[in-house]
Parts: structure tokens; C-alpha cells; sequence
């Protein structure tokens, strides 16, 4: 496909319309998915406001809208993008997508783009105005409402960057699967984690064998089998707090978790993302 591109691997105004063409495309169901949003949280938020203004309570407790958001966030950014390369596996429109004159690069990039800093900066405009309007119609008929939502609350801004970062697994399951791309991913996603944890267990298992007893003979302790384990706070400071002998060892683990991560998950999933794509294109 790339050969059959004009200029090049990638070229500046053709890059550019293809952006325009996938922010424009499906902007209908985008436009209705957004009034059914804002009138969830209208409904949600006047109803709670009313029970609050019925107990004779002038404001309500906790953040509703900073927990609503991140929830419409991951949830809704998930699902948007686990269907972002839908087009291209359509028996329909994967022929129209495929020999569109653009670089599979430029395809990605364009996605990406649409999907990360587009849906994250789109979200928090419009559920700041949403947010706005509820509250305005609570305080205005019930006397009554919430906090007011802040788009760069430090909890909302680390949402929106741990989104960045996690939202790169479901693009990579938008074209790796053919079918229910977001169910796949998230279960694939679930035997990881599932996997990791046993992993760990039987770490655990191992590295701390000599602070198992047999069952019968614990009392309050985790059990793993046949064994248990005398897993207190006293217990886990002694080995891994600070002057421990596990220490060094849950740190370098912590970093390298975190360059894992925060580092490479992104970059890794992206790089993916475009392989497989050359692939469909073939």
C-alpha cells in the first residue's frame, strides 16, 4: 500500500485531510453518545442534589463529577478505541480504507491521535460544560449541588495520563482482532494480569519458603496450599522495609515494573499497531 502513496511515507497535507476525515467520521453516533452522556449526568446529578436539598443538606459530599469522569474516560475511551480500526476489517469498507492514499504510518498516526489526545481533550471540555450545566440546574431549582468539576484536578490530570498510556493495548486489539475487539482485549488483558499473579505466588512460594508452617498449625496467616504464610505488616517491613534484606530487591523490581510500564507499554503496543497494520494491508 505505501508504494501506492504518492509522496512518500508521509506527507504533511495528505496527512492532515486523513486527520480530518477520521475526526469527521461517525460524528452522528459521537453526537448522540454525547447527549446521552449529559443527560445521564444531568439526570444523576439532580437526583442526588434533590435528596441532599431533601435532608436540608447545602452541598453534597464527595466528587461526583471527577468519579463519573474518569469512569466515562477509560470505559468510554476503551470502547471508542478498541472499534478504531474497525473500518479496516469490514468486508465492505476494508477495500475503500485499505487503498486510501495514505501510508500505513500515516493511518496509525491519525488513529492515534484521534483516539488519545483527541478523545482526552474533547472529554474533558465537554464534560467540564456538562458538568457546568448540571450544576447551574441544581443550585438554580434545589438550592443545592456539587463540587464544582475541575479539569486540572492533579486526580483528573493523572487519569488522563494513565489513560494515554493503557488506551495504547485496546488500539492494538482494534486491528489484531477481526471481531468484539474490546471484549478480546479486555480478556486477554484479564489471563495477563491472572497470569502474573500466579507468577507471583509461586515467586512467593519459593523466595519465602522458609517462613511457611503447615496449615493446621496457622492462625490468622495466607494461606497457599498446604502451607501458610505468616504475612503480617510486622512480617512484610522486617524483609522488604528499608535495611531489609528484600529491600534492593522490591526496589529494582518497582523500577523496572515502572519503566515496563510507563516507558516502554506505549511505544511497545504502537509499534505493533503499525506491523500489524502493513500486515492487514497486504
Amino acid at each position: 500500500m505505501e508504494r501506492k502513496t504518492t509522496n512518500g511515507f508521509f506527507s504533511p497535507r495528505r496527512f492532515g485531510q486523513l486527520l480530518l476525515r477520521d475526526l469527521a467520521g461517525g460524528y452522528r453516533g459521537i453526537l448522540i453518545a454525547m447527549a446521552a452522556v449529559a443527560g445521564v449526568v444531568i439526570l444523576l446529578s439532580g437526583l442526588t442534589a434533590l435528596i441532599q436539598a431533601a435532608a436540608n443538606r447545602t452541598a453534597t459530599g464527595g466528587n461526583f463529577h471527577g468519579g463519573f469522569f474518569i469512569e466515562l474516560l477509560f470505559f468510554g475511551g476503551f470502547i471508542i478505541t478498541s472499534l478504531t480500526f474497525r473500518e479496516a476489517r469490514q468486508n465492505g469498507s476494508a477495500i475503500f480504507y485499505m487503498t486510501l492514499p495514505a501510508s500505513a504510518f500515516e493511518k496509525l498516526v491519525s488513529k492515534l491521535l484521534v483516539t488519545t489526545v483527541g478523545f482526552a481533550v474533547g472529554s474533558l471540555v465537554f464534560f467540564t460544560a456538562t458538568a457546568a450545566a448540571s450544576e447551574g440546574l441544581n443550585r438554580l431549582v434545589f438550592g443545592v449541588g456539587h463540587e464544582f468539576f475541575n479539569p486540572f484536578d492533579p486526580r483528573i490530570l493523572r487519569a488522563v495520563g494513565l489513560y494515554l498510556i493503557l488506551q495504547s493495548v485496546f488500539l492494538l486489539g482494534s486491528i489484531w482482532f477481526k471481531k468484539t475487539a474490546f471484549v478480546k482485549t479486555a480478556l486477554s488483558v484479564a489471563c495477563l494480569v491472572l497470569g502474573v499473579a500466579i507468577f507471583s505466588g509461586i515467586m512467593a512460594r519459593i523466595i519465602l519458603a522458609g517462613h511457611m508452617v503447615p496449615t493446621s498449625a496457622s492462625h490468622g496467616m495466607v494461606h497457599m496450599g498446604a502451607l501458610s504464610l505468616n504475612w503480617t505488616n510486622e512480617f512484610l517491613e522486617g524483609i522488604f522495609g528499608p535495611g531489609g534484606r528484600g529491600y534492593a530487591g522490591l526496589m529494582a523490581f518497582k523500577l523496572i515494573g515502572q519503566i515496563l510500564f510507563f516507558g516502554l507499554l506505549a511505544p511497545v503496543c504502537w509499534l505493533a499497531s503499525y506491523f500489524r497494520l502493513r500486515e492487514v494491508e497486504v
